[in-house]
C-alpha cells in the first residue's frame, strides 16, 4: 500500500507552494514551479485533477514533496476535520453533525 493519498491538484500545488516552490511562468494548466537549489518543475494538472498515489510520489521525487506536507495542508485549507485512514489516506472525521440518526 502507498503512503500517499489521493487528493485534487489544488491541494498539491498549495502544499509545493508551502515548501518554498514559486510559480515562475504559466501556459494554460502547465505552470512553472521553481524554488531554489532545485531544478525547475513542471506542474501539468487542471485544478480539479485527482492525482493518484503513483503520480504523487513522482512528484516527491523531483520536488521533496512529503505526506505530511499534503496532511498539513489538508488541515488548514478544510472546513472539515479529517483523519488518517488505515490506508494512510485522508478521510473526512465523522462527527455527531455527519452521523445519521434515526431516532427522535
Amino acid at each position: 500500500m502507498s503512503q500517499w493519498p489521493s487528493t485534487k491538484a489544488t491541494r498539491v500545488l498549495a502544499a509545493l507552494q508551502r515548501i518554498g516552490w514559486q510559480i515562475k511562468r504559466q501556459s494554460g494548466s502547465h505552470r512553472t514551479l521553481s524554488r531554489q537549489g532545485w531544478p525547475d518543475f513542471v506542474f501539468a494538472f487542471h485544478d480539479g485533477d485527482e492525482i493518484g498515489p503513483r503520480m504523487l510520489s513522482r512528484i516527491a521525487k523531483h520536488t521533496g514533496l512529503t505526506p505530511e506536507n499534503l496532511w498539513a495542508i489538508a488541515m488548514v485549507t478544510s472546513n472539515y476535520p479529517f483523519e488518517r485512514t488505515r490506508s494512510g489516506g485522508l478521510r473526512r472525521k465523522r462527527t455527531p453533525d455527519t452521523v445519521l440518526t434515526t431516532a427522535r
